[in-house]
């Protein structure tokens, strides 16, 4: 009796190491390959609000182009109705996927500028940032920085606002522990108003919450800062070269998907076409656009983005309205495509 005890004692012990076992294995990350897309389209500044000059063809195609593969997509300073549009053309991006965009309002519909014209902001619909996925998105995440970002907007009732900048995630339904995120940094940080830098501690902060509950993403917008600025050493990982003129190395926990570019390491390509003058490796327009993801999330150190040529799109007249056979550029931002193997956990 005793030996037949025995024997089924070993019997459970090993039953019980290998479903520990299969456990284990399961828990194991998947490295998966994800593609980001992200563009600022200066949807109200150089676009009005406009559906019809082309911008969302321009957008759609290069998203749904089959040598770009995109997995994720980000857009800052888009109006609704472009977002509206937009979705609308991306329904057959996949098909089967009906669980695919998400929208940020950073200025309510109704709104206006603050100068004496109190020109309508996107012709009177929302402003804001979005987020498209080829993959099913779970639950909307909005993210409001406590920093303001030092623009104002007036409301339909003609009372001043802050514009609030944020960030935009969705996880994936069949990835939870894997998301994406849109985020729009403000323009304005200087020691005096230090509106951008606060806002980047304030992302730092939520992104380093991501990590410590396990989660993996991909972060993607505009900075509205160059790779060389202080305040973004915070985010590049201390291997990423620094620049000569730098005060103080790098000390983050991302790479940016294009700092191993060969024209600049450690910066990248240009994102922007407006000229600046503080540019490193001799190139004359800055890198504001980016892709972040967190260097312990890496799969493998084999990751790229590139930097694309802004698009025509239709000139809009004093009305707003496309003026046929014209062409201006959609926008004074890249498009911006950046690829890497990202390890995801997977649910046990």
């Amino acid at each position: 009796m005793r030996k037949a005890l025995t024997a089924g004692a070993l019997a459970l012990a090993a039953l019980l190491t290998n479903v520990v076992g299969a456990t284990a294995a399961s828990a194991e990350p998947a490295a998966v390959t994800y593609t980001a897309w992200t563009w600022n389209v200066s949807g109200h500044k150089m676009n009005r609000g406009a559906t019809d000059n082309g911008l969302v063809e321009q957008a759609a195609g290069s998203i749904k182009r089959p040598e770009n593969d995109v997995d994720f997509v980000s857009f800052n300073e888009i109006c609704y109705s472009q977002y509206r549009s937009i979705r609308t053309a991306l329904a057959s991006w996949n098909p089967d996927n009906v669980s695919y965009a998400r929208f940020q309002e950073a200025i309510p519909a109704g709104s206006t500028d603050t100068s004496e014209k109190r020109t309508p902001i996107c012709g009177g619909e929302a402003f804001g940032k979005a987020v498209f996925s080829r993959h099913q998105l779970g639950k909307a995440e909005y993210h409001t920085f406590a920093q303001e970002s030092g623009l104002f907007y007036r409301s339909a009732d003609g009372v001043e606002h802050p514009v609030r900048n944020g960030m935009l995630c969705a996880p994936l339904v069949d990835r939870e522990a894997m998301k994406f995120c849109s985020v729009h940094i403000g323009p304005i940080s200087t020691t005096e108003k230090p509106y951008g830098y606060r806002q980047l501690v304030e992302l730092d902060s939520l992104l380093d919450g991501f990590a410590a509950a396990g989660q993996t993403y991909m972060v993607a917008g505009d900075f509205n800062a160059q790779p060389h600025y202080e305040r973004l050493n915070r985010f590049y990982d201390e291997e990423v070269p620094g620049f000569p003129t730098d005060e103080k190395p790098n000390y983050g926990d991302h790479r940016e998907l294009d700092d191993t570019d060969p024209s600049c390491p450690g910066h990248g390509e240009e994102t922007s076409i407006n000229p600046a003058a503080d540019v490193p490796c001799g190139k004359k327009q800055p890198k504001i656009d980016m892709i972040f993801v967190r260097t312990d999330r890496l799969a493998s150190r084999d990751y790229t983005a590139d930097s694309k040529a802004v698009p025509d799109c239709l000139a809009l007249d004093a009305d707003g309205k496309a003026e046929p056979g014209t062409a201006t550029p959609c926008s004074d931002h890249r498009v911006v495509i950046g690829r890497a193997t990202l390890l995801v956990d997977q649910a046990t």
